[in-house]
């Protein structure tokens, strides 16, 4: 006597739902790990002075050892979007006003508030304001960020965010990164840290209607003789800080090398 058809099916069905599982499942884990930063060998970054070091520890946190400031900052951009660059792109569309960009109709009404805030368009008119030498440290980061972003060669390579996005923005292009979009997000850092915003509103409609003097009571000034802004106790550019002894003796400086390799121990500031 035959089994029923569906007796006979059960088998290939289930065989073939195996599969399928297991070849989505290789596909998924492929296309994450392929954005994952390179944390062993050399790599070519252009612009590069010198050999600069990427060592990371066993958790990833990268600790980057260069001989100049800008070699520092070129590939403290390069490893930073190697490490979250979607998360750097979301964040200067935010900044911007141009979430909708990247996530349709729902990001127009944040969009509409940001660029009534005006962030970015204050830190264009900032950046002119900047010493050269923080500018040309603005710029280096971003030639590292634009590095990385061209050795990619397109979204869908670099975060898988991006193919889950690609349904509300589809034939999204990546734009070079540039000095405003760092300068931007300070702008989004100093909103998140508006602690006082309800104050200052209040003691804004207080004046003209309260003396000065009971002002100055109820709203008192910063002790600034007491805690001195951080800026003002001359802290200096960043400084070249000894390297951790290697393992192996270190090749020559060969000059546009990243080199990148992971140690087990946890890594410490030299003192």
């Amino acid at each position: 006597m035959s089994r029923p058809l569906w007796q006979r099916l059960a088998v290939p069905i289930a065989a073939i739902l195996v599969v399928v599982v297991v070849a989505t499942a290789v596909v998924g884990v492929g296309l994450t790990r392929r954005a994952f930063p390179q944390t062993s060998g050399e790599l070519e970054l252009p612009g590069l002075t010198a050999e600069v070091e990427v060592l990371r520890d066993g958790q990833g946190i990268p600790r980057i050892y260069a001989d100049t400031p800008e070699d520092l900052f070129r590939a403290q951009g390069f490893v930073a979007a190697q490490d979250r660059f979607f998360q750097m792109d979301l964040r200067r569309h935010v900044v911007s006003g141009r979430l909708s960009e990247l996530v349709g109709e729902g990001g127009v009404e944040t969009d509409q508030v940001i660029r009534t805030l005006g962030w970015r368009r204050v830190a264009e008119e900032e950046l002119a304001l900047l010493s050269p030498e923080t500018r040309s440290y603005l710029q280096a980061y971003a030639s590292g960020v634009n590095a990385y972003i061209d050795s990619r060669g397109g979204p869908s390579t670099m975060s898988l965010e991006y193919l889950a996005l690609a349904q509300n923005a589809p034939g999204y292009q990546i734009r070079p990164w540039d000095a405003v979009d760092s300068l931007a997000w300070l702008k989004a850092m100093a909103w998140d840290l508006r602690g006082n915003y309800q104050e200052e509103l209040t003691r804004g409609r207080l004046v003209g209607r309260v003396p000065l003097n009971q002002l100055g009571t109820l709203y008192p000034a910063y002790p600034h003789e007491q805690h001195p802004p951080i800026l003002s106790r001359g802290i200096g550019p960043p400084q070249t800080r000894r390297r951790p002894p290697a393992a192996a003796p270190a090749a020559a400086p060969s000059g546009r090398v990243l080199s990148c390799r992971r140690v087990r121990t946890p890594l410490t500031w030299p003192g």
